[in-house]
């Protein structure tokens, strides 16, 4: 079954299942109907394309089907990183195909030439197989169509038909990064343009698998010297170093004709210097993660000063140096060393400086070291439990607002204060009421006039006598 087919949890049982316990027509009209038996085998084409509402559940079932068949099956896929693959890996024993090299598929490709009475030189094979980026379907198409035109080719020929047939393909990062360090037939021949534009098949990514991974190549010319081999470690980092620089002048000023200057230094170059043998499959950049992770926690330290500012006037990086270990300790010996009796302590030093709940589980995060678990985590589940019961029992009073204040159309708002009178632009004010109403700040100050006039309301209760009931009240 392939990806035209239908591969939902309900086909799968009706087809494969059933077809699993059925016997063939003719062995039925025979005499000699027998069972699938241990020379049939099911294979299951492009699972990773298994998706959509079409093959809703297939995974699953085919995963059920795995657990009782008595049969060979067998999964293919193009995509083993897919996220459909993760749950069937479990279940298959995993065999990787790699791309055939050069040396594997010219011996195949020569036979056939031979039988079919063409006859290439070795040479112009290889420009040939390169031309289909070793694609033995592709070579033997060329080859068919070329047959047919003449049984003899030079190599001279050979370069000019494969360079313009030759196949374009988009590589991914861990084939761009194989292809800068490996050493053999399909790189030995590379021009520099070659050479560049393994860079530009991700700009952005592509320095960075080269960073990651430049330390698992074992360099062909270094040999066996661990001295040579530190030297070109060296000389690779420097020129990494150097591409750094201008992917900063790229990315700063907009200078986007220093990219090919950047391939060179980033790619080029560190290719060069180390083409060899990667002992491992190429890595995934740990930087993008950890950049990740310095954003999340610089946006915390700001969150964390914006709510102690009236109690520590400290910037952002006096806070994260100077104030955070602190409280993580003033915060946690209590509990540590009274238990139960020592959460009140901790909570109201969360109250004097304004802290409320997410923001004792950022400090324990922030100012701890990677790698070590927090202390805030060390303690006794009653002792956090009771922690978190007594906050939760607690009103907590913070001089900022805990949910999005809506901003008005105007940041401009004239007096509203009644005793001052209709100032200049009162009356503007008052025609963008909805500005007024959209303010969280000004309808605190609504609120509190409001209880004062109330307030007033007894004493200056005669002089109202003469006015209307709901006209008074409403004002």
């Amino acid at each position: 079954m392939n990806a035209s087919s239908t591969r939902s949890k309900n086909s799968l049982k009706e087809v494969i299942a059933e077809s699993l316990n059925n016997t063939s027509i003719k062995n039925f009209y025979t005499g000699t109907s027998q069972t699938v038996s241990s020379k049939h085998v099911l294979i299951m084409d492009e699972v990773d394309g298994m998706a959509g509402n079409e093959d809703r559940g297939g995974i699953q079932e085919l995963i059920g089907l795995i657990k009782q068949t008595k049969i060979p099956i067998i999964c293919m896929c193009n995509d083993r990183n897919h996220q459909k693959i993760r749950s069937l890996v479990n279940y298959c024993f995993d065999l990787r195909f790699q791309r055939p090299r050069v040396e594997q598929i010219k011996g195949a490709m020569m036979s056939v030439a031979f039988k079919e009475g063409l006859k290439v030189p070795p040479p112009a094979m290889n420009e040939i197989i390169l031309g289909a980026n070793q694609d033995i379907r592709q070579v033997l198409h060329n080859l068919s169509m070329w047959s047919a035109r003449d049984k003899v080719m030079t190599y001279d020929q050979a370069k000019a038909d494969a360079n313009s047939a030759k196949k374009d393909i988009k590589m991914g990062p861990f084939d761009v990064c194989r292809k800068v360090f490996t050493a053999g037939e399909e790189t030995a021949h590379m021009s520099l343009i070659d050479k560049t534009e393994l860079f530009f098949h991700d700009y952005s990514l592509a320095p960075l698998f080269v960073q990651e991974n430049y330390i698992h190549v074992k360099p062909a010319a270094a040999g066996n010297n661990v001295k040579n081999h530190l030297t070109l470690l060296s000389k690779t980092a420097d020129s990494i170093c150097d591409g750094d620089l201008v992917d900063r002048q790229v990315r700063s000023r907009q200078m986007w004709s220093l990219l090919p200057t950047q391939a060179v230094y980033a790619s080029v170059l560190p290719g060069e210097l180390m083409r060899g043998y990667m002992s491992q499959f190429p890595s995934f950049p740990v930087w993008l993660g950890k950049y990740s992770s310095t954003g999340k926690h610089d946006r915390i330290v700001q969150e964390l000063a914006t709510h102690m500012s009236l109690r520590t006037h400290a910037s952002k990086q006096a806070v994260n140096l100077e104030y955070l270990p602190f409280l993580r300790d003033a915060l946690v010996a209590p509990m540590q060393q009274r238990g139960t009796e020592g959460v009140a302590q901790a909570v109201q030093l969360v109250d004097d400086y304004d802290l409320i709940k997410e923001d004792v589980d950022n400090i324990m995060e922030i100012s701890s070291w990677g790698g070590r678990p927090d202390p805030f985590s060390k303690l006794d589940p009653k002792v956090k439990a009771a922690f978190t019961r007594t906050y939760n029992k607690e009103v907590h009073l913070t001089p900022y607002s805990l949910q999005a204040v809506k901003k008005g159309r105007r940041a401009t708002v004239t007096s509203i204060d009644p005793e001052l009178g209709d100032g200049p632009g009162n009356e503007e004010d008052n025609e963008e009421e909805d500005t007024m109403d959209t303010d969280a700040m000004i309808k605190k100050k609504k609120v509190k006039v409001s209880k004062e006039a109330k307030q007033e309301g007894p004493a200056d209760s005669g002089k109202h006598k003469g006015k209307g009931k709901g006209k008074g009240k409403g004002k």
